[in-house]
């Protein structure tokens, strides 16, 4: 259990202080004995096996001090629901890791955790993500990394292969196209100053027979194992045809020409290795690019950056995980998943990762139930080892808004000063930087093979 010290009432606190108190220790009882119900009933084998209880939670912009931060209401909530589980991924954590600090001080001395360096570049957003274990249930094996892309296995960038012209390069239109000024649809955003910016990139396409003029520094490449004559060691004769074109050629443009269209995750996924028990698993947490799902570029790089996950992890899985079969590969996290049947979807699915059923019937894991973005998928669930298996006892997402920081709280948080929600707010956005937009998910996983253990020797051959 958690340690509620800061619920102590003191003289000095203010009448104010003394509800506040009063609740959140009447809400943290509820909200203890609602998780126990909502596992319980989720179980379909509650026989009594020892188990380990795996989560995934992306908490909002968990220390970003939106909304004033996170006090030790909210706090509180977040490390009652975690102390139900045994291993939880979470997401969105921010740089800054005071506010989980404070978080992992509640939790107590039995929690341990392992986060990641935050990724660099806009679309890694400042966050890290962080593996809490309960180490009286689960062991650390060691084993930790996070994992990047070979080079030709890369993410194609949604915007594609993009030449900077401030390198020197000119585009010079045909004759017939006098200018490509004009009104064209795009998406928009306003300053404070009322002045309006493109929200995102605007295409424009050029005529044909547009030229490029090309920046000093440029050569012709072709390529290796191309055909060619040799007049002497060391040197090659080729001919090169005044109208250059196919697979035997590329340009070569001066360093810094191009945008990076070729990228590695947006947030790098983070493995780590466990034990509980008798059951060996490689956990990854991610957290997908979201980019802009009315946008079909980005919505394709999204799901290209979930299949390349699953194959490169595949890949792992087959070549150093298959020293150790009695271990298995899970992946947990954030998706950003459309919902089921979407391409999104089917990227998760490839590479030989499956969804439990109990998972894939849930509609969805935000605040509204209208959106799979967070899963958990396992390779080859299916496969038994020597005695060990995927042994599924359930599995479920859980809604606190039912307990905490209800809707029907509004007035009494509205009542509140300092807590950040301004008369303009609006509280059901409010609250989600209190608690998250998203409701943990977790599954429940058989550790005990000894049965199973002792059945494979006493049907050993000792003839």
């Amino acid at each position: 259990m958690p340690f509620y010290t800061k619920l102590k009432i003191r003289k000095r606190d203010s009448a104010a202080m003394k509800v506040k108190k009063l609740r959140v220790a009447s809400r943290i009882q509820e909200l203890q004995a609602a998780i126990k119900k909502h596992i319980n009933d989720s179980l379909s084998n509650p026989d009594g096996q020892k188990s380990v209880r795996i989560a995934t939670w992306n908490i909002r912009d968990f220390g970003a001090g939106k909304y004033k931060g996170r006090d030790f209401e909210a706090l509180y909530y977040i490390a009652e629901i975690i102390s139900h589980f045994d291993i939880v991924a979470l997401q969105e954590v921010r740089s800054d890791l005071k506010e989980f600090e404070r978080l992992k001080k509640i939790l107590g001395p039995d929690w341990k955790y392992m986060a990641t360096d935050v990724t660099d570049g806009n679309a890694g957003n400042g966050e890290r993500m962080v593996f809490l274990y309960n180490r009286r249930i689960v062991q650390f094996n060691n084993i930790v990394g996070e994992l990047t892309l070979r080079e030709e296995g890369k993410i194609k960038a949604a915007f594609g292969e993009r030449i900077k012209l401030e390198q020197g390069i000119q585009v010079q239109l045909p004759d017939n196209a006098s200018s490509l000024s004009g009104t064209y649809k795009a998406r928009l955003k306003t300053t404070k100053n009322g002045t309006k910016k493109l929200a995102a990139d605007l295409e424009i396409p050029l005529p044909d027979k547009t030229n490029v003029e090309l920046p000093e520094g440029a050569s012709l490449v072709v390529v290796k194992n191309t055909v060619v004559t040799s007049p002497d060691r060391g040197k090659a004769t080729v001919t090169i045809p005044k109208n250059i074109g196919g697979e035997k050629y590329r340009l070569r443009f001066p360093e810094n020409s191009f945008d990076d269209s070729l990228r590695q995750f947006a947030r790098t996924p983070f493995l780590i290795s466990f034990q509980s028990g008798w059951l060996k698993i490689n956990l990854c947490t991610v957290h997908i690019y979201y980019g802009d799902a009315s946008d079909e570029k980005k919505l394709e790089q999204r799901r290209s950056e979930i299949e390349q996950l699953t194959a490169a992890l595949a890949e792992k899985a087959k070549g150093e995980f298959k020293n150790d079969s009695e271990s298995f590969l899970g992946v947990l996290g954030d998706f950003n998943i459309i919902g089921k049947g979407h391409p999104t979807m089917e990227a998760l699915e490839s590479n030989d990762f499956v969804i439990p059923d109990e998972l894939k019937s849930i509609p969805g894991s935000n605040v509204s139930r209208t959106m799979a973005y967070d899963q958990i998928a396992f390779w080859k669930p299916s496969r038994v080892t020597e005695y060990a298996r995927l042994d599924i006892k359930g599995a479920n997402i859980f809604d606190f808004y039912e307990h905490v920081f209800t809707l029907d709280d509004e007035a009494v948080f509205r009542g509140e000063s300092d807590n950040g929600l301004k008369p303009s707010s609006k509280y059901s956005t409010w609250r989600t930087y209190k608690m998250s937009d998203h409701l943990p998910m977790w599954i429940e996983l058989r550790t005990d093979f000894s049965d199973e253990y002792l059945e494979k020797i006493k049907s050993t051959d000792v003839s």
